[in-house]
């Protein structure tokens, strides 16, 4: 399942990578934060949900990380996250999330299924507060499928901190989500110029489906054949 796929097609970076060979079966998709705790999540769950069922049809990886505190009272937290995190305006006490609490969990249309790796972070990036590079390592995987929310904050220093470690990294931008758009474009733009590929939920699944052509691939969410 190795092959050349379209890369940094659309950076105007001098020195983007316009093609790159990829081992599939050494492909995984992390899904960022895609929790109950925002109700603005919703909008990337189709996207996402046809992702995720390509790869569970292909036998590949799929990775979950989710933010929040990792123990009641944000105490684990260093102290200018503990105060400013999901801190709503004015005196309205911020949200608890925290292992335990549906705020934290998964939004049910993409939960783990069993056997699946799921990350809890108390951070932006997930190198930062977890082992996740060990457990990706110990996986064999060497391209990461980007997908979640919010773009320029949880997914974009996760899928940085990824680029910076060697792994090729392609975030999906109709798969991700902002809560300012301008912020969601911008960060599009940037990450494709320098770190990894930028591609839409077709183009993923065209581009990783001809490396594996005999396996049908999925036309809408929860699609199976």
């Amino acid at each position: 399942m190795k092959g050349v796929i379209p890369w940094q097609v659309n950076s105007s970076w001098p020195h983007a990578i316009r093609e790159l060979e990829i081992d599939l079966t050494k492909t995984g998709l992390v899904m960022v934060d895609v929790q109950n705790y925002s109700e603005k999540n919703a909008a990337i769950v189709p996207q996402c949900a046809r992702l995720r069922d390509f790869f569970h049809r292909l036998g590949l990886e799929v990775i979950y990380l989710r933010v929040g505190s990792l123990l009641p009272g944000r105490r684990d937290m260093h102290a200018k996250r503990a105060l400013s995190w999901m801190k709503p305006p004015g005196d309205a006490p911020a949200l608890v999330v925290h292992p335990g609490t549906w705020n934290h969990d998964v939004v049910d249309d993409l939960a783990p299924q069993p056997g699946e790796l799921v990350i809890d972070k108390n951070s932006s990036g997930a190198f930062n507060s977890s082992g996740l590079d060990r457990y990706l390592q110990a996986m064999g995987l060497q391209n990461l499928v980007f997908c979640g929310a919010a773009t320029s904050r949880c997914v974009d220093n996760t899928a940085r901190g990824a680029a910076d470690r060697g792994y090729n990294v392609i975030l999906v931008e109709d798969a991700c989500i902002d809560p300012v758009q301008r912020n969601h474009c911008t960060t599009v733009r940037t990450f494709g110029d320098a770190f990894g590929a930028v591609k839409t939920t077709d183009e993923v699944l065209a581009d990783l489906g001809a490396l594996a052509s005999n396996i049908p691939m999925p036309t809408s969410a929860g699609a199976t054949d």
